[in-house]
């Protein structure tokens, strides 16, 4: 069993720390990959610990640049924290990567839309403000 079906059934068990544990040893030990820190990044997505879940999107858009899922991803979590302009930015790089998955382009798609309008609505009500 590879450390990534490890941690998966570390997380099934509902112990989600002791997988990202395992999965922050195996980086640490020289074993990065992009699906590795995007995995880190989910499972700290699900107990609410957002800032290890940027950093890890950061890490494996690092380590393979042509991987949009870490994008994605972040982008959503800019639209739902409804960070407009930056939501916006980073689903537009993600759109225009070929490797978004057809899903996954389908709701960024959307969520671009919904950002730059209200990315749009921001800058008409308080011209020269940013909502960063």
């Amino acid at each position: 069993m590879d450390v990534m079906e490890q941690a998966a059934a570390l997380a099934a068990q509902g112990k989600v720390g002791s997988a990202i544990d395992l999965l922050e040893q195996a980086v640490a030990m020289g074993d990065e990959s992009a699906e590795i820190c995007i995995y880190i990044a989910t499972l700290c997505h699900s107990i609410s610990e957002m800032r290890a879940f940027a950093n890890w999107c950061h890490e494996a858009i690092r380590i393979d640049p042509s991987n949009a899922e870490p994008h994605f991803l972040l982008g959503r979590e800019l639209h739902r924290t409804r960070r407009w302009e930056e939501a916006e930015e980073t689903l537009s790089v993600a759109l225009r990567m070929p490797t978004l998955r057809t899903e996954q382009r389908t709701e960024a798609q959307a969520l671009h839309a919904e950002a730059a309008a209200e990315h749009q609505r921001h800058r008409a009500a308080n011209p020269g403000f940013s909502n960063i």
